[in-house]
């Protein structure tokens, strides 16, 4: 049930019928945890089964671990182990078999004939994130292990967030769920506005954007300045499919009572690598930080400690997004750009002027998108030899670009209304006669210009 497609629509309007009128805060709970079971089974009631087992997993073991003390460390070697299970067994089994495979023959042992058909699951890389931040924390006793079985299943199945995140954490959400104030007027308006936002980022930007970027991408001989465009387009096409999905998630959200943690601040706004990666899928880095950055030693220990421990997470972030090898290079790739520029700040700590550091972040960020966008590996190296060799069509790169660049204005604008409105944390907005203009503003271009498209959100595949 995408978010962009009338059936949704029709879903939200009756869980907003229902959440005004269930006031008993846990006949509330138990609707919206009814209606997100509806929401994530609406497709097919099988994907239950694994979402269900992940919940029931970090309920238990959390009561366990709170309950048994003693015996916290092999609990929650158990509790985090389920979801990891599903998550490597659904999602890289097949990936790492073939990989198996082919060494296994490269070195004349033949190649193993083992595969399962198993398809994807949606949202699978979110909740089990989700789960296993909630045990780690109750462990650290950072967190208390919650007893009410509904409010827990709706902190794992949330439906606004379900699918494509935010990822969100015990402290922020689950105390919401305990605690939530009947919706203000103030929500009701920062709901509006993010979900004004976000369709505008989805339809009017990122639809609009996706043909160009796919006709470049599929040509069978693309020249360097038409893969620029293609990966310039790519970079804003990601950009605003991933942050409009999370801002009509938390716009949802926001209109049914709840602040859902920040997921995107501009990032194409960072003047350094370290700066982008706090404002791009924030959510994703700082689980990352708190969950296999520190734990392996963070920058505690010696610079080259911490420069290993910064590519094992950044090319565990890669394969986060997927069983394939571009993905595992994307993420080393920026692990080498943050090793770079970490031992560069250490020698020479005065930063460089804006322009030139955000000009040097967007390079490595697009070179970066062009890894993550072409997953074939030869067709890779062509791109990046075209890039530096092959200068044809310079006229028409200029035509294609020019195709796009009403929708580069659309999200500068986007962007830069966002930083005159909306507070560093996301969740306070500036008053009502300087918001609503906006809001109707976006409502009307993206009804106007937006494009005729359902399609899926770039992030359901991960």
């Amino acid at each position: 049930m995408l978010f962009n497609s009338f059936s949704f629509g029709l879903f939200l309007l009756i869980v907003l019928l229902g959440n005004i009128a269930l006031r008993p805060l846990q006949l509330t709970n138990l609707w919206l945890f009814c209606c997100s079971i509806f929401f994530y089974g609406f497709v097919d009631w099988r994907l239950l089964t694994l979402i269900l087992l992940c919940a029931a997993d970090g309920y238990f073991v959390g009561l366990l671990i709170t309950r048994y003390a003693r015996y916290a460390r092999l609990l929650i070697r158990v509790g985090i182990a389920l979801p990891l299970v599903v998550l490597c067994l659904f999602k890289y089994f097949n990936f790492f078999v073939q990989e198996f495979g082919l060494l296994s023959e490269l070195i004349g042992l033949g190649r193993p004939e083992l595969a399962l058909s198993l398809a994807l699951p949606i949202g699978v890389s979110f909740y089990t994130f989700q789960t296993i931040s909630y045990l780690v924390d109750v462990y650290r006793g950072c967190l208390s292990a919650e007893r009410n079985v509904i409010d827990f299943g709706l902190f794992i199945t949330f439906f606004p967030q379900l699918v494509a995140g935010p990822i969100e954490r015990g402290d922020n959400l689950l105390a919401q769920i305990k605690q939530r104030q009947n919706p203000t007027g103030e929500d009701l308006l920062a709901g509006l506005y993010l979900l004004a936002q976000g369709y505008a980022k989805k339809l009017l930007v990122a639809d609009n954007i996706k043909p160009t970027v796919d006709i470049i991408f599929g040509l069978q001989d693309p020249s360097g300045p038409l893969i620029f465009v293609a990966t310039l387009g790519f970079a804003l096409q990601i950009y605003c499919d991933f942050s409009g999905y999370s801002d009509i998630a938390r716009g949802i959200a926001r209109i049914l009572g709840f602040r859902l943690l920040l997921n995107f601040s501009r990032p194409y706004w960072s003047c350094d690598p370290a700066s982008f990666w706090s404002r791009w899928h924030i959510t994703l880095s700082s689980w990352f930080r708190d969950y296999v950055y520190i734990p392996l030693g963070g920058n505690r220990l010696a610079p080259a400690r911490t420069y290993v421990n910064l590519m094992a997470t950044m090319t565990l972030s890669g394969l986060w997004h997927g069983a394939s090898v571009n993905f595992v290079l994307w993420g080393g790739f920026h692990g080498l750009v943050l090793v770079f520029h970490r031992a560069l700040r250490s020698v020479r700590p005065s930063p460089r002027p804006r322009l030139i550091g955000w000009a040097a972040t967007m390079s490595t960020v697009l070179f970066g998108w062009l890894i993550f966008r072409v997953t074939d590996g030869v067709e890779l190296r062509g791109a990046i030899s075209a890039l530096l060799t092959d200068f044809r069509y310079g006229g028409l790169a200029v035509i294609m670009l020019g195709s796009i660049a009403p929708f580069i204005l659309a999200l500068f604008a986007i962007d830069y209304a966002e930083s005159k409105l909306v507070s560093a944390d996301g969740n306070e907005l500036s008053p009502t006669w300087h918001v609503t203009p906006v809001i109707l503003v976006l409502t009307s271009f993206t009804i106007l210009f937006g494009a005729d498209s359902s399609g899926a959100f770039i992030y359901f595949q991960f």
